[in-house]
């Protein structure tokens, strides 16, 4: 009997669709088979607090079963106000060996959808575990691979085209302690008083939206990308208010460090953590961005360093964090490397144009 797919029916005013709690049980399942723990999986509340916001990014679910077992699950997203036509898709599958039939499911019935929203280029992000001893693919900006496991076999069976590795790293936080102690100083210095930092745990302070919201729309075109076609985003205060909205939303807390420049009084660097309430002894490390005309002054381990102390006084229980760097972003996986992050996995940024 064939795989069937279906697209999940949500409605974010009543309590979660049975098919997102299917969702979130398939994440569940297949990154404990990939990582050996479940750190980084959404729990159907964080997916029912996301469904709402459909004004940035149009939201789309799916679900493939065989018979009544369901073995994978894509989420898509459609940006409204920028990169309009771009998708950005990803997917889990489980058991893993069913890859090979299950992606294709999933795309030939969400191929038609993104078609019909006028979207262009496809973009997928895959999680492996590192391989060294199996057969590896290298993508086109020459740095890093990926093994060439079954998701990556069929996302190239497809058409898709490797084009950027990330390197997945864990930070345990404790060990990480002294490391920042011993790096503020020197960071401190180069900064010198041209530069001051604040910090905050949860949202932003008005008097910083706009600021915040300039940092943020650099993010997307200041770090390295590859051959991914990405366009500046379109970020603005109400744009930031409303991410951070979001976060509380899904039960997260964002702590956040950033450097001002003391002459102008603009932000030129930022780094934020958000800490999921359902896990209490893990953290994400998300952004980390010091603007090009303010590098060469160590603003980067600045702001990371005492991230690290804001977060331990704010959160003693969290343990590790997880973060995601360009294997050719060598500058900021130097700092986090010095503070103590080890790889975990790879992650392969995959593109096709449709």
């Amino acid at each position: 009997m064939p795989l069937a797919v279906t697209v999940v029916r949500h409605d974010p005013q009543t309590h979660p669709a049975p098919e997102l709690a299917e969702f979130a049980d398939v994440e569940r399942r297949a990154l404990l088979a990939l990582f050996g723990h479940d750190d980084l999986a959404n729990p159907v509340s964080v997916l029912h607090a996301t469904f709402p916001e459909q004004t940035y990014h149009r939201k789309l679910a799916l679900l493939v079963r065989d018979g009544e077992q369901t073995v994978g699950g894509m989420w898509v997203r459609m940006p409204q106000k920028d990169n309009t036509t771009v998708a950005e898709v990803s997917f889990l599958v489980d058991p893993l060996e069913r890859a090979g039939e299950a992606v294709p499911a999933l795309w030939e019935r969400v191929r038609p959808e993104l078609e019909a929203a006028g979207r262009t280029t496809v973009q997928m992000w895959t999680s492996h575990a590192t391989d060294p001893s199996a057969e590896q693919i290298v993508p086109r900006t020459g740095v890093g691979s990926v093994p060439a496991d079954p998701v990556a076999r069929v996302l190239q069976d497809l058409g898709f085209e490797l084009e950027q590795v990330e390197r997945h790293s864990v930070l345990h936080v404790q060990e990480a302690l002294g490391l920042a102690a011993a790096e503020l100083p020197g960071a401190r210095e180069a900064a010198g008083t041209a530069y001051r930092t604040l910090g905050w745990v949860g949202p932003t302070p008005p008097e910083h939206l706009d600021g915040m919201a300039r940092l943020m729309g650099r993010m997307s075109t200041d770090v390295p990308t590859g051959e991914l076609e990405i366009e500046a985003e379109a970020w603005d205060a109400e744009r930031v208010a409303e991410a951070e909205r979001i976060t509380e939303s899904v039960g997260r807390t964002r702590v956040m460090t950033v450097a001002q420049h003391v002459a102008s009084g603009e932000l030129v660097a930022y780094t934020l953590v958000d800490l999921p309430r359902d896990k209490p002894a893990v953290g994400y490390q998300e952004d980390t961005l010091v603007h090009g005309e303010h590098r060469g002054h160590r603003l980067g381990m600045l702001v990371k360093a005492e991230n690290l102390q804001r977060l331990a006084a704010h959160a003693p229980a969290v343990e590790r964090l997880h973060t995601w760097n360009a294997g050719e972003n060598e500058h900021m996986l130097a700092i986090n490397v010095a503070l103590g992050f080890r790889p975990a996995s790879v992650e392969g940024g995959w593109q096709q144009r449709v």
